[in-house]
């Protein structure tokens, strides 16, 4: 008995993927050039979930003006706005997941909505992370899978594609080098995975900072973290005029390089040509007046930015 049980299992890793026994979705569109041929790499195709699942329609229908048709549930192109509800239908609900996974994780809508770029979503904004962003869309692999674009050794990679200069001061550090494992997997370490927040100075200190898991206080590691917050914080303490200089500074950061920070500090700091003449505060907005005109600031998540 476990001689046959065990063939039967090699057998089905050998057989690969398969989709369901009759889909006419599949039977046009792994023929056609696009998405629906490399959907066979995708952990919804190998667990058999029929392109209807997500789209639509009836894939039992072999005239595709029929099966296509809105009569038969085809959906149309789900908005960005839309996308993390639409994937959280299935990813949210236990009772689903629960068929593909012993102990499934449904957190991640709940988790994204709270994050900064699902509150940037929300509000309209086009170009914000969502789902299939970093999970990829008809090529969506596990986690676990060293060619997922949310896997640990490539993760970095998927949020450089926003956060390039970021990325890059990341890339050739010691933290970029280790952080290519299941427990700590690439930027997500310190800035989360679904419910990211903005990045603020109170991450570098104190005993809930994102360095403390790893580093003892009192330690080289942590002083220097400490340096790099008091950098950062004494730009936040300038307010408007120091903005440019903040931006470049939070870029630093990831270099772990306290030279380099102080220096990307300096080279955003107004121009000595440049002085501020006078800043008149109205609550969360300010009117920053300077040698080269006037400009409208206003108060966004704790940190001042030029108004739109």
């Amino acid at each position: 008995m476990k001689i046959r049980t065990l063939l039967f299992a090699v057998l089905t890793l050998l057989a690969g993927p398969v989709c369901p026994a009759k889909d006419t979705c599949f039977d046009c569109h792994r023929v056609m050039e696009g998405m629906s041929r490399v959907f066979t790499n995708d952990i919804h195709f190998s667990n058999s979930i029929s392109c209807a699942v997500c789209h639509g329609g009836d894939p039992n229908e072999p005239d595709q003006n029929i099966s296509m048709n809105a009569s038969r549930g085809f959906k149309v192109r789900v908005t960005r706005q839309g996308i993390p509800d639409f994937c959280g239908k299935c990813h949210s609900d236990t009772n689903v997941m629960g068929k593909y996974q012993a102990q499934p994780r449904v957190d991640q809508l709940a988790k994204y909505k709270t994050s900064v770029h699902g509150k940037l979503l929300a509000t309209g904004r086009k170009r914000v992370a969502e789902c299939v962003d970093c999970h990829a869309v008809h090529t969506t692999r596990a986690v676990t899978d060293p060619l997922s674009t949310a896997s640990p050794k490539r993760v970095s990679q998927t949020c450089s594609k926003c956060h390039a200069d970021s990325g890059e001061a990341f890339a050739n550090t010691e933290h970029a080098r280790r952080f290519t494992t299941q427990r700590r997997p690439g930027c997500t370490v310190c800035h989360s995975d679904h419910d990211i927040q903005p990045a603020t100075t109170a991450m570098l200190t104190g005993a809930t900072s994102v360095c403390a898991p790893c580093h003892e206080p009192g330690t080289e590691p942590a002083r220097l973290a400490e340096d790099m917050a008091q950098v950062l914080g004494g730009l936040e303490a300038a307010g408007p005029a120091s903005k440019d200089a903040l931006d470049r500074a939070r870029v630093a950061v990831h270099t772990m390089d306290l030279a380099a920070l102080k220096k990307a500090a300096a080279a955003g700091k107004l121009d000595t040509s440049t002085t501020v003449s006078g800043v008149v505060l109205d609550g969360a907005a300010a009117k920053v007046t300077t040698s080269a005109g006037s400009e409208n600031w206003r108060l966004d998540e704790g940190l001042w930015c030029r108004a739109p």
